[in-house]
């Protein structure tokens, strides 16, 4: 079983979470606790109310264990500081970030880090659909 920890828990990192907690085991990391309350009871993983950006979070929500990380707070910047600590200090092998920034995205994955950006997802799907 895989260990998974989600930065960020907006639509996204709550939809995800339910997803992996239903076969790898999932911790969710969020400074709103409104979003974290949101996953409900029924979620069967850990909650981290706490920043991302703190590295007492980070080893409280056990990255160092974690197989793989998914940063997805809506905060490019963000993403991509906490994905280099995952990828540099706790080494991290997937390190997957949403970023929104197109021009960004270039940049990002010269990191080595995967990167996701929605905008370039949903153009790929639209072309499908007329294929």
């Amino acid at each position: 079983m895989k260990y998974v920890v989600i930065v960020g828990c907006g639509r996204t990192g709550k939809e995800l979470a339910f997803e992996l907690s239903k076969t790898e085991n999932v911790v969710v990391v969020d400074k709103d606790l409104k979003k974290l309350d949101s996953l409900g009871d029924d979620f069967n993983g850990k909650k981290v109310w706490a920043d991302a950006l703190d590295i007492n979070t980070l080893d409280k929500a056990g990255i160092a264990e974690a197989t793989a990380v998914y940063l997805l707070t809506g905060n490019d910047n963000l993403n991509l500081v906490v994905g280099k600590v995952a990828r540099r200090k706790y080494q991290v092998k997937k390190v997957i970030l949403q970023v929104g920034d197109t021009i960004k995205k270039k940049i990002f994955s010269e990191e080595g880090l995967t990167i996701v950006n929605r905008t370039y997802l949903i153009v790929e799907v639209l072309k499908k659909c007329i294929s």
